[in-house]
């Protein structure tokens, strides 16, 4: 099997460009500002790849359709529900979020990054260019490379953050920013039909 470079090169560029400062990445910075980083990596990137896994299937099978509003609204209401239930938990104990167990953390990651990845924009890339590959695998492993790449920064950047500001501020900034894309997500939704 020849490795076909232009569509690892291909897939790669343009799925990166597309993440890059897209609600997941900042997502994905907010949440390991606040949680251990090594689980919201594998989270961020399990859940970026299981949704744009489903893409290619499409893509490559073509003809099917996800709703996107449908998808745009779960997303919407999952961020403004976690944003209030973190704003709810309480600002007692700093280390709490980081003490929290890997499993929910994995969890709590992968289905936000996997809601928010339904009918973006990097769906549509990926569907272009499963669409237009003429190897798909190849295609794959571009985006599979891009998700390391994009996630890995953005859990780094959140890491950060973790040791710059006092846990309070990232709490309220992380927890508005929830509801802000939330609520833009809904109004975007709304304006546009």
């Amino acid at each position: 099997m020849n490795i076909d470079l232009t569509s690892i090169i291909a897939s790669f560029t343009l799925v990166t460009l597309a993440e890059l400062g897209d609600k997941t990445q900042i997502a994905t910075i907010m949440l390991s500002s606040r949680f251990k980083p090594i689980p919201v990596l594998i989270g961020s990137i399990t859940g970026f790849l299981a949704v744009n896994v489903i893409c290619f299937a499409l893509g490559y099978f073509a003809n099917i359709h996800i709703s996107s509003f449908l998808a745009k609204m779960c997303a919407a209401v999952l961020f403004i529900a976690f944003g209030i239930l973190s704003l709810r938990s309480g600002f007692e104990d700093d280390e709490l979020q980081l003490k929290s167990d890997n499993s929910s953390i994995f969890l709590t990651t992968f289905i936000l990054i996997s809601s928010m990845e339904l009918a973006d924009k990097t769906n549509l890339a990926v569907l272009a260019i499963s669409l237009e590959s003429t190897s798909p695998f190849h295609a794959f492993i571009g985006v599979l490379l891009s998700a390391l790449l994009v996630m890995s920064i953005s859990v780094a950047i959140g890491a950060k953050l973790i040791r710059a500001l006092r846990f309070k501020w990232i709490k309220l900034l992380s927890s508005a920013s929830f509801i802000i894309f939330g609520l833009y997500l809904l109004i975007e939704l709304l304006m546009l039909g």
